[in-house]
């Protein structure tokens, strides 16, 4: 009887090929198993790509739409009387329309930011909210009480101060998430004209735009 037909070699040969088959079908399940792995990492950096560009444009939308509804209920013609303007119905609508603008996308940001950029975009949106009321004589924005019962002047100006410190703070919060370091925020005491002939002059206004 020839080696090649003995019964010892017969085994031996089927558990080579077992072996084989067995190390073939581990290749392929690890290498189907990396190739998973790589495509699930590169379409979820994908989507954090996708996101991170969504929010840089919705933010931009959003901090240059909340500017032009403050510059428009502080234009002279547009204030209240007593503060500096009248109340018109054109600049009422200029009001009006640039508060619909802002809010607009104040909704696009609460569905795409993450938690700190929501409560910091509320807190400016309804500072901006109390003098976008005022601005168009207390009328037609909220059914609230504050807005039936315009701000005082002095109430008027510390509001908008307070705008464009809680513009900063949205800005510091929607950085953070964008992954940038540092804070946009002015430093206390700042002073754009430390160094000039001026500085004197304007070292006790406020950091406020």
């Amino acid at each position: 009887m020839s080696p090649l037909d003995s019964p010892i070699f017969a085994a031996s040969s089927s558990a080579t090929a077992a072996f084989g088959l067995a190390g073939s079908l581990i290749g392929g399940l690890i290498a189907g198993t990396v190739s998973l792995l790589v495509a699930r990492h590169a379409r979820e950096a994908a989507e954090r790509s996708w996101m991170r560009d969504s929010r840089r444009e919705i933010y931009d939308r959003f901090l240059t739409r909340a500017q032009k509804l403050l510059i428009a209920c502080e234009a002279p013609e547009r204030l209240p009387e007593g503060i500096g303007g009248g109340k018109d119905g054109e600049a009422a609508e200029a009001v009006r329309q640039a508060h619909l603008d802002f809010f607009e996308v104040y909704g696009v940001v609460q569905t795409v930011a993450e938690r700190p950029v929501v409560d910091a975009a509320r807190v400016y949106g309804y500072r901006l909210l109390e003098l976008a009321g005022t601005a168009r004589g207390g009328r037609g924005l909220t059914e609230t009480p504050s807005q039936t019962t315009p701000l005082e002047p002095a109430q008027f100006e510390r509001v908008a101060q307070l705008v464009r410190f809680a513009r900063h703070d949205t800005i510091d919060a929607m950085r953070a998430e964008l992954g940038l370091t540092g804070s946009a925020s002015p430093p206390k005491g700042f002073n754009p004209f430390a160094g000039t002939d001026l500085e004197n002059e304007f070292k006790n206004r406020p950091a406020e735009r």
